[in-house]
């Protein structure tokens, strides 16, 4: 009891004295108590993470230890219950993409209004923790994470098509259009020629099984995010030749 309550002490110190830079959005959270690199993997066994992202993120990489608990559930809060009482000694950090992701702010400020004690956001994410922590890292099912794994901000650009460009090739022979879109956000239907809709979860089955590798395949979500993590995927089963639209269904006019 005693050494949680003074990991407690310290982290409270120390995170008072964090600095923002590089943390835009910490300004917006002014009451939430951050938890750093250096810092969660200090009480790393003392601590309950929470990974707060979508399904499909959480499956890409995770920090290994890490419970799944979504945010965007709406039994988000009575989640958490299952996994420590809401007073308790014990710290819990919440985390998501890093930098520039909100979740892990919004995760912390949820769970505090929900009772709970002792939360932290752990800004940082995922992508910091996997280059800090890989033995205590998961990326595409492999601990410890392999760093070299991690794909570079360039090469999903890389892959990133204008409206023009994206509707110029799937007008082109040997091409798979598909729109990857969950049924609630399939309202506006792109006038795109033979678009399938295949659901994730299928989708990277497909790929396991090599499926569509002789094509071009040109992939649509709903703004651009979630091809991100299908990357991963793609690379891993040793595809090339795709590419994505940037800002998704959303940029087309």
């Amino acid at each position: 009891m005693f050494r949680g309550v003074l990991i407690i002490a310290l982290l409270c110190i120390a995170s008072s004295a964090i600095g923002a830079e590089g943390f835009p959005l910490r300004a917006n959270y002014p009451d939430i108590k951050i938890m750093s690199t250096e810092e969660l993997n200090a009480s790393y066994d003392d601590t309950i993470v929470v990974d707060v992202r979508s399904t499909m993120e959480f499956d890409v990489a995770h920090v290994s230890k890490a419970a799944h608990v979504p945010i965007a559930k709406a039994t988000f809060a009575s989640d958490l219950e299952k996994i420590r009482p809401k007073n308790s000694a014990t710290l819990m950090a919440f985390y998501c993409n890093g930098h520039t992701c909100a979740k892990s702010y919004q995760a912390a400020e949820a769970a505090r209004e929900a009772g709970f004690t002792n939360v932290f956001a752990y800004d940082a994410g995922i992508f910091d923790w996997i280059m800090a922590q890989p033995d205590k890292a998961t990326l595409m099912g492999k601990t410890p994470a392999v760093q070299d794994k991690i794909i570079p901000k360039s090469e999903l650009e890389a892959k990133m098509l204008s409206v023009d460009q994206f509707m110029a090739r799937a007008a082109q022979p040997n091409t798979v259009n598909i729109d990857i879109r969950d049924p609630f956000q399939r309202e506006k239907i792109p006038a795109i020629p033979l678009l399938r809709n295949i659901p994730l979860d299928r989708l990277t089955k497909l790929f396991e099984k090599g499926q569509f590798k002789d094509k071009q395949l040109l992939i649509i979500d709903a703004v651009g995010k979630q091809v991100r993590w299908l990357q991963y995927y793609l690379e891993e089963y040793g595809y090339s030749n795709y590419a994505f639209l940037e800002g998704g269904v959303k940029a087309i006019k």
